[in-house]
């Protein structure tokens, strides 16, 4: 009785280490097979009737291992999902805060109006220049020309002279003619050479002056 329980022994353990990698329905008809000799020690079957037993159990297990469902298809090949995106770390540059100024706000009060100050009185006029004096010294008559004493010419001219300042006549035009040239230019030739005037002033400064002048040509003086 113990040669025969040895060998089941080891058989059982053989046919363990096959059925390992198996399925899990493997694994059950194995622990069936364990739990079915155990059985039949305890009933004390003799040797042969357990290899008997042991044979069928075996068979039913190997059949059952051929009838096992096939295995499932593979998955379908999936695309690989691209890898995930990981942003670049965010890069911060501290910056130093400009200096914080604080803006005091001053009211400025404004000063009263000053008084309105009248306006400054126009500057007085200049004083008028004075009055042109003639040097009475110096008014001489003309000489009569004698050509025209011959002629019986006479008349009165009128002219404007100009007087500078040093009181010198520096120019003569005739204003009104004595209907002779010649008594005209001889008149104006002595007024200019002869006569004289006291210019006037204006603010103690001696100025320039014009002045008209007659002069009377009669063949009664000639004589």
């Amino acid at each position: 009785m113990e040669q025969p329980a040895h060998d089941l022994r080891r058989t059982l353990r053989g046919h363990a280490a096959e059925l390992a990698p198996r399925r899990f329905g493997g694994l059950v008809i194995v622990t069936a097979v364990h739990v079915s000799f155990a059985a039949l020690l305890i009933l004390g079957m003799k040797g042969g009737e357990i290899m008997d037993k042991v044979e069928d159990l075996v068979a039913v297990a190997q059949q059952e291992q051929v009838e096992a469902k096939p295995p499932p298809p593979p998955p379908p090949d999936l695309v690989k999902p691209p890898p995930p995106f990981v942003p670049p770390p965010d890069i911060s540059i501290a910056i130093d805060a400009p200096a914080s100024t604080t803006a005091i706000a001053t009211t400025s009060v404004a000063p009263p109006p000053r008084p309105a100050t009248p306006p400054a009185p126009p500057a007085p006029p200049a004083p008028p220049p004075t009055q042109l004096e003639p040097v009475m010294a110096t008014r001489s008559k003309p000489p009569y020309p004698t050509i025209s004493q011959r002629l019986g010419e006479q008349g009165t001219v009128e002219l404007m002279v100009t007087i500078n300042t040093g009181g010198n006549v520096t120019g003569c035009e005739v204003t009104k003619t004595s209907s002779s040239k010649r008594l005209d230019d001889a008149a104006c030739s002595h007024v200019q050479a002869r006569w004289k005037w006291k210019p006037p002033t204006q603010n103690g400064q001696p100025t320039e002056a014009r002045t008209a002048v007659r002069v009377v040509w009669s063949l009664l003086d000639a004589r």
